[in-house]
């Protein structure tokens, strides 16, 4: 009676230790499950606030381009770029633009947009203005880059439909998004952005990032022209 009675105590204590492991066992895992869980709760939450964060960042009057990624100024294997790159186009009237017009003049001031940026093409008809206060001005050009284009006929589609209705008053040039133009373009983060060049190419000021009208832009903006056409002088 002895042996039974302690055979039967010695099953359910291990009955008790199984249970125990198992119990152990499933804690373990559970946990396990739970920070998995947390961590990717985490992550998508990244995902979903960085775009949220790149917009708060930008300037105003601004559309975001490349999601997840710094607002700075265009750089190149870590180099800042200094100098317009070598680039083709065509403007609004089908005539051949690059690098030579650009020194023709001591100043060209070029606005960057693309077909789906509603901020560039809310600006276009106070731009007119702009521009043409600018083109009097000797050795000045203002132009514009649609950076879009040629990415495909719905593009191309838009880029006319843009121009039709907006009738820009200066050289709106539809560039080819090739080369040494495609790499400089890639680092273009907000738009519209508006740099100045001088006859050379060499790109003067910071790029003026955001809507081109509040009269703070346009003061950077005629600062940059400024010097660019003491650069090209001195050159």
């Amino acid at each position: 009676m002895k042996i039974k009675k302690f055979n039967a105590i010695l099953l359910a204590g291990l009955m008790l230790t199984a249970c125990g492991n198992q119990k152990a066992e499933k804690t373990e895992n559970e946990t396990k499950t739970e920070a998995k869980a947390e961590t990717e709760d985490k992550t998508e939450t990244k995902e979903e606030t960085a775009p949220a964060e790149a917009m708060e960042s930008m300037p105003e009057g601004a559309n975001v381009v490349k999601e997840n990624l710094p607002i700075d100024e265009p750089e190149t294997n870590g180099e800042k770029i200094t100098k317009l790159p070598s680039f083709t186009s065509k403007d609004q009237d089908g005539k051949d633009f690059t690098n030579e017009d650009i020194a023709k003049n001591d100043a060209t001031v070029i606005n960057l947009w693309f077909t789906g940026c509603s901020a560039c093409i809310d600006e276009m008809d106070e731009l007119n203005d702009l521009a043409d206060e600018l083109n009097k001005e000797d050795g000045v050009e203002f132009l514009s880059m649609c950076t879009d284009v040629n990415y495909d006929e719905s593009t191309k589609e838009a880029f006319d439909r843009i121009i039709a209705d907006k009738k820009p008053t200066y050289k709106t040039l539809a560039v080819d998004y090739e080369g040494e133009m495609k790499d400089y373009l890639e680092n273009i983060f907000a738009y519209p952005t508006t740099i100045v060049v001088d006859k050379n190419g060499n790109i003067i000021g910071d790029p003026i990032e955001g809507a081109l009208i509040p009269e703070e832009q346009v003061a950077k903006l005629k600062e940059n022209i400024k010097k660019a056409v003491e650069s090209s002088k001195n050159s």
